[in-house]
Parts: structure tokens; sequence; C-alpha cells
């Protein structure tokens, strides 16, 4: 955590998929794949700004681990009920399937959103295919 500027700490997960989205937007269409070269692209601009201590192996986690949750909180607000207040990043609604499905988002009487779903939403509902 040492080697991040102080600027940009706490930021990384939006400044990484705002540079995907920027990769997205240079010309892919929906149903195509993201290429190798696109991601790699990606992982030396976010080492430029963030110092070399992220490795591609670990971004491509992170690439996954993002898809992953973004997934799960999309499955989350489709249940009947669930309502997200993106200023306040709180789920509220139904407590049902917030207390039994989603019990490791759920304290006391509310849900914890997902800070960056905007920014997910725009990589991941874009139609293109990530390996």
């Amino acid at each position: 955590m040492a080697e991040i500027p102080r600027e940009h700490r706490g930021d990384a997960e939006k400044v990484f998929l705002r540079m995907m989205i920027d990769e997205i937007e240079k010309g892919y269409a929906s149903g195509s794949t993201f290429r190798l070269e696109s991601q790699l692209s990606v992982n030396r601009k976010f080492r430029m700004l963030f110092g070399p201590i992220f490795s591609d192996r670990y971004l491509k986690s992170r690439l996954k681990n993002l898809r992953k949750r973004h997934k799960e909180f999309s499955e989350l607000l489709n249940q009947e009920g669930i309502k997200w207040n993106m200023q306040l990043n709180a789920v509220y609604g139904n407590d049902k399937p917030l207390k039994e499905e989603y019990r490791h988002r759920y304290r006391r009487g509310g849900s914890i959103g997902e800070p960056n779903f905007e920014l997910m939403r725009q990589v991941f509902e874009s139609g293109v295919i990530f390996e």
C-alpha cells in the first residue's frame, strides 16, 4: 500500500473500472471478446499510476472478483421488493432475501451495496465477453 500515491489510495477499484470502460469504448462491439492486448494495456496503465506492485495475475483476479460481485449484486437488485439507494450505498426492502441469501451484506435492517456498481454495470453489461 505504501507505493500507491496518496491522492489515489482507496480509489484503485474505481480507477481500474474506468480504465476498463475507456478500453471498451475504443471499439468493442457487443458480443466481442475482450482481447489479451487490451487487458495488458489496462494493466500497464494501472501500474503506471499505482506502481509496479500489481501483477497481471493479480489484476486478472480482481477483474474476476468484480464480475462475481456485479453478478451477485444484480441478482439481489432483481429480487422483488428490493431497492438500492445509490447515494447512501444501502439496500432496503424485503428482509427475507437480505437475511437468508445475502446475509454477508446484511447489517442492522439494511444491506450494504456496491459503491462502484454503476461502473461495474458499464463494464459487465456492455455485452463484451471477458474470458
